[in-house]
């Protein structure tokens, strides 16, 4: 019998926020190894996104989602003392579905759909599960704590739930078969968690996008920006760069203008709107203002996990800067575009013009570097597989 794999994903694009993206990174991988059945809430939007899929031994079925009812999520929030799962009824029924009509070697699921561990189990007690883990959400939620919460009883409040949502995360990190992280920063404190039990695996976020921007002014007047702005991590970036870099930037040149794409903008983003400054919003195509702008930034400190921003300016081909704190897992990729403080921000956008013909090497050694990782993801997965698929079920793997 051939082996075959469940992956549950909230939602699942080429573009878009990162977890969607990192699900289809992964789901791409997996399903170049072995027959794929994934199930989510939202499934890719774009032609590209489905064009990919449709190339591999690969189906998705995309549940409908339940309008949330507020106060039944206040009460779950009480019961549980955390938010961290987004429980669909009615994904549980299509898992359970599908686990009833298919005889599967792996599901893979995210955090938030841990909820689901149970019924898995009940259903198919020896059925292995292997955590998708995109972040250490107990660390964001401790960032989120000191940077969004101002009112003393209120942050204490927060941290008193956090710890409760710790326990949950550890909890679910150590009961799967198996884990997934996306750095090997990530990898090492997850180890830790489930103490060095040698079913971790790297998966970094490598995906096949297409290039968008092929064209390179000598200078370098629109600045770029892209992610959601009602994440704190990305609020604090953008607040810090256009008070420390931009602002300056134009008193010395008013020619310079800086586009903030993305959803959900907070009332402290919106405020920010001016003749230089441009609050989008929502997008239908962020590729408009990759061809338009000429050097994107990417000047957050907070957040942890790897910023997949980084991964699709290199594929699209525009250059771009980046934080060393948003650096992580790019080592031996984006080298070139790391910059240290808000200070050398400015002064290599003053000096981009000078640096344009090593900014575009560097872009092709990058994309490079995406498509080694891309090989590597495959041999992982083709490792995942090996450890965990029974030996009386075969994989039918495609060329590494």
């Amino acid at each position: 019998m051939a082996a075959k794999l469940l992956y549950i994903a909230l939602r699942i694009d080429i573009t878009g926020d990162g977890a969607s993206m990192y699900a289809m990174n992964n789901v791409l991988t997996f399903a170049s190894q072995v027959p794929t059945d994934v199930l989510t809430l939202q499934g890719p939007r774009t032609a590209y996104g489905q064009e990919l899929l449709s190339k591999l031994p690969c189906s998705i079925e995309e549940v409908q989602v339940e309008p949330i009812h507020p106060t039944r999520e206040r009460i779950r929030l009480l019961q549980r003392g955390h938010n961290i799962f987004r429980e669909s009824p009615a994904l549980r029924r299509a898992v359970i579905k599908k686990l009833q009509q298919n005889d599967y070697a792996i599901v893979i699921l995210e955090l938030y759909s841990a909820y689901l561990l149970p019924a898995i189990r009940r259903l198919r007690p020896t059925i292995n599960i292997v955590l998708n883990q995109h972040n250490y959400e107990y660390e964001n939620h401790l960032e989120y704590i000191q940077f969004r919460i101002a009112h003393p009883l209120k942050r204490k409040l927060y941290r008193l739930a956090n710890f409760r949502y710790r326990a949950v995360e550890h909890r679910v990190v150590r009961e799967a078969d198996g884990l997934i992280a996306i750095s090997e920063y990530d990898q090492q404190l997850f180890n830790k968690i489930r103490n060095n039990d040698q079913q971790s695996y790297l998966l970094s976020p490598a995906l096949p996008l297409k290039p968008v921007k092929d064209h390179y002014k000598q200078q370098c007047s629109h600045l770029l920006f892209i992610g959601m702005m009602d994440w704190y991590p990305n609020i604090q970036g953008v607040l810090h760069f256009v008070k420390d870099v931009f602002h300056p930037l134009i008193e010395q040149d008013p020619s310079y203008h800086f586009y903030i794409v993305g959803k959900n903008p907070v009332i402290e983003i919106q405020q920010l709107q001016s003749a230089n400054i441009h609050i989008t919003g929502a997008v239908e195509d962020i590729d408009v203002y990759i061809k338009q702008c000429d050097l994107m930034v990417v000047p957050v400190s907070l957040g942890g996990g790897v910023k997949i921003k980084v991964m699709e300016a290199i594929q699209k081909g525009i250059p771009l800067l980046v934080h060393q704190s948003s650096a992580q897992g790019y080592k031996g990729v984006a080298d070139y575009f790391v910059v240290n403080d808000m200070a050398e921000f400015k002064r290599r956008i003053i000096a981009y013009p000078q640096e344009i013909a090593n900014h575009i090497s560097a872009l092709a050694a990058a994309r490079s570097a995406l498509n080694d990782q891309m090989r590597n993801n495959k041999v992982t997965a083709a490792r995942v597989l090996a450890d965990f698929v029974p030996v009386k079920q075969t994989i039918n793997t495609t060329r590494l």
